[in-house]
This record gives structure tokens, C-alpha cells and sequence, in this order.
């Protein structure tokens, strides 16, 4: 298949801050690296459209298929650095530690979604090796199936049937004091939930798993920060695939949709506050809005692309991030159910790491929990804690592991 290249702009311009997915899984059994490795190697025939390496040229920078290995190292005490000879110059690579999987992603080339399509594939022909067993294939790509026609489809053009009269816009945002902009590593904390208490819950209370933990955020920031009379944003990645016609898009296909929390309402039982929340998550992901963030992102663009003038781009540029990331308090991203299906027996648990300068939570589900990963760019671990405490006392169990020290993952271009 011909090479898409709309993701090569965006991997290169950002080497010192490289926009990168960490996924880590947690299996049953201690994890064999010959077996990973050559499931590995069947994933990627299944998926070409992530196998190439970036080359440097007289325009700039290309992109070339790339048929090496892909790498899946041995242990986790090796840096991993994408784009490097050291894994092969691919834009992923893996490594296995115990019981852990780690996969490393360019958000560039992929985005939570369809990173996980690869992964279930992944996981799959490694387990059915490993254990010597047929699963269930529903619900997982096999290796040998067919790539659909717009797997490999970036949607640059605008679409009809735009709406954005009810955006929310992020305006004098509460910010953490904490928080510190430019740092090079991070904190991470692994946070569990029971799936069932947590839905039963969420259900008691008319929020869905989203909009409690967005309600318990937003409290969790009042709670630590009375004071503040600013409103409380939250920034909610929304996938756009439908919006757009791409449903089976590789792309990153996500945008920010912005949901406030007055702080003098934040005493309303979660009832009402799942209510109210619930409604600004309807509204904000609307189709209509969706692609109103999408045509203005487009036509923005060409309005970059059309001038010479930099302090012309520079502003232009500016609109683009107030209309897809702007400033809101934390961040939160939640791809919903994975439906693992047949994988499910094997697997404890999974967290997406994505590295951010303030407050992001990845919201998986795994074996039978949700699992977060908490990702923080401030040393204080208040705010975890508040959140663990908030959870008990409203009897849902709440784990917390680390800080874990989490740097910037590295990328090299030639």
C-alpha cells in the first residue's frame, strides 16, 4: 500500500517534547520474550502503515517503509528512544520486564483507539502461543485479515454540518499552584478501581464512569484549593471517527472538548453535579461541535500555510491551541471499554501513560478494574491522596502505586 505521510509534519516537530503513548500491561504469567517478539513481528505485517523510518533528504525530512524488526527488549532498564538505530529506527518498540509489557507509540501515528486495535492483535498472538490455545477471535483483528479502505485515511478537508454555538471556551481557568510548566520528567501513580463498585456508583448517582471521575476531580481541586473562586476545567479528549467518516482511521482522531465546574456548586450531591456534568459532556461532544473544532483546525491551517509573515503564523497558531488544547485544569481521556473478550482471563491491568506539564488522567479497564494512569508534572502528592480519600468515603475502593519518576521519552531524528 502507498505511504501516508500526513503524520510526518507532526512527529518532527517536536524532538525535544516528542508526543508519546506508553502502554503498560500487566499479564497473569511472567512474560516470554521470543514468544512477544514474534507476535510482534506478525502484529506489524498486519498494520504496514506503522513500519517505516524517517530519513533526512534535501527538502527535509521523508518518510521511507522501514521492513527491520520491530524491536521488543528484555527488560525495562534499557532506554527506549523511537526513531533510533537501537530500535531498529522504528516509531514503536516494546519491552517486557516480568509480568509487565510495555509498548511505546508516536501519538503522531496513532491515538488510544487505534492503538488498541494493534495491541489486541498483539496480545493476542502472543497468548495463543504461549499458552497454546485458540482464542475466541471476536472483537480482535487477526494478523491475516484485510486492511479496511480508510485505515490509512487523514481527513484534512472540512466537513458539513458544523454547530459550535454551544462550545465551551476556556476562560480564567483555576490552575494548579503547584504545577510547573516546562519540566522534563514527570510523576506517575497507578490508580485502581474496582469496575463494580465504581458502576454501581456511577449509576446510583446518574453519572457515567467519565463524568464521576470528572465530579471527583473537580472536588478533589476545590477540596485542596478552598479559596479559589475561578471555575475548575476539565479538558475530555472526544473521538471524532464518526464525525468525520473514518471509522477505522489509524490517525489520531481526538479532540479536547472543555466541561466547567463553578466551585460554589461543588457541595451538590453527586446526583445533581452527575446531572449537570452529564449534560455538558452531551452538548460539548455533539457531532455538530466535533466538526465545527475540526473545520476551524482546517481552515486555520490554510491560513498558516498561505503567509510568510511569522508573528501572522505564531498568532494563527495560538488559535489553533486554544480551539484543540488550550488551558484547562487537568485532562482526562477514557477510550472506553476495550471488550477484551477471549484476552480478558490473561491480562491484570493496563495504564496509558502520556507525559503532560500539569494534571492528565488515562482511564483503562482491565481485570475487572479501571485502571488510571496519573501523570503529574508537580511533586505534590496531595492531590492523589484527596482523590483516594474522596473515593473510600464514598465506599468505593481506591489504590494507589507509586510516584514512579517518569522522564519525557526521547525520539531521534537523523
Amino acid at each position: 500500500m502507498a505511504m501516508n505521510k500526513a503524520d510526518l509534519s507532526g512527529i518532527i516537530s517536536s524532538p525535544k517534547k516528542p508526543n508519546i503513548m506508553e502502554f503498560l500491561f500487566i499479564l497473569k504469567e511472567d512474560i516470554d520474550r521470543d514468544i512477544m517478539d514474534r507476535a510482534m513481528q506478525r502484529t506489524i505485517k498486519r498494520y504496514p502503515y506503522f513500519a517505516f523510518q524517517i530519513i533526512r533528504n534535501e527538502n527535509g525530512y521523508d518518510k521511507i517503509e522501514n521492513d527491520r524488526p520491530v524491536v521488543v527488549k528484555d527488560s525495562f532498564s534499557e532506554e527506549i528512544v523511537l526513531g533510533a538505530e537501537n530500535v531498529n529506527y522504528h516509531w514503536l518498540a516494546a519491552a517486557c520486564d516480568g509480568r509487565q509489557l510495555k509498548l511505546l507509540v508516536s501519538h503522531m501515528i496513532a491515538d488510544g483507539r487505534s492503538a488498541m486495535r494493534f495491541y489486541k492483535t498483539l496480545l493476542y498472538c502472543y497468548i495463543c502461543e504461549r499458552h497454546h490455545v485458540q482464542l475466541d477471535p471476536a472483537g480482535i483483528i487477526l494478523p491475516d485479515s484485510p486492511i479496511s479502505p480508510d485505515e490509512d485515511v487523514k481527513v484534512f478537508n472540512t466537513v458539513d454540518g458544523e454547530d459550535g454555538t454551544m462550545r465551551n471556551t476556556v476562560k480564567d481557568p483555576f490552575v494548579i499552584p503547584e504545577a510547573v510548566k516546562d519540566e522534563m520528567k514527570g510523576y506517575l501513580y497507578q490508580v485502581s478501581i474496582p469496575e463494580k463498585e465504581f458502576l454501581a456508583s456511577s449509576k446510583g448517582s446518574d453519572n457515567s464512569p467519565l463524568t464521576l471521575l470528572t465530579v471527583y476531580m473537580a472536588k478533589t481541586l476545590q477540596s485542596l484549593n478552598p479559596e479559589n473562586d475561578k471555575e475548575i476545567y476539565a479538558g475530555i479528549a472526544v473521538d471524532v471517527r464518526d464525525a468525520l467518516q473514518c471509522p477505522e482511521s489509524r490517525f489520531s482522531n481526538s479532540y479536547v472538548v472543555f466541561i466547567k465546574h463553578d466551585p460554589a456548586k461543588l457541595d451538590l450531591d453527586l446526583e445533581r453535579l452527575g446531572t449537570m456534568t452529564r449534560g455538558q459532556i452531551i452538548i460539548q461532544s455533539d457531532e455538530g461541535i466535533v466538526k465545527y473544532i475540526h473545520n476551524s483546525v482546517m481552515r486555520i491551517s490554510a491560513q498558516i500555510r498561505s503567509t510568510s509573515d511569522m508573528m501572522e503564523k505564531q498568532r494563527l497558531m495560538h488559535e489553533i491551541y486554544q480551539l484543540v488544547a488550550s488551558n484547562p485544569s487537568y485532562m482526562i481521556s477514557y477510550v472506553g471499554n476495550p471488550e477484551w473478550g477471549s484476552l480478558e482471563p490473561y491480562i491484570e491491568e493496563e495504564y496509558t501513560v502520556i507525559m503532560k506539564d500539569k494534571l492528565f488522567l488515562e482511564v483503562n479497564a482491565a481485570g475487572g478494574k479501571f485502571c488510571i494512569g496519573w501523570v503529574q508534572g508537580f511533586e505534590n502528592d496531595s492531590y492523589v491522596k484527596e482523590f483516594q480519600q474522596m473515593l473510600e468515603n464514598n465506599g468505593i475502593n481506591c489504590e494507589v502505586k507509586g510516584p514512579f519518576v517518569h522522564n519525557w521519552h526521547k525520539c531521534y531524528l537523523p
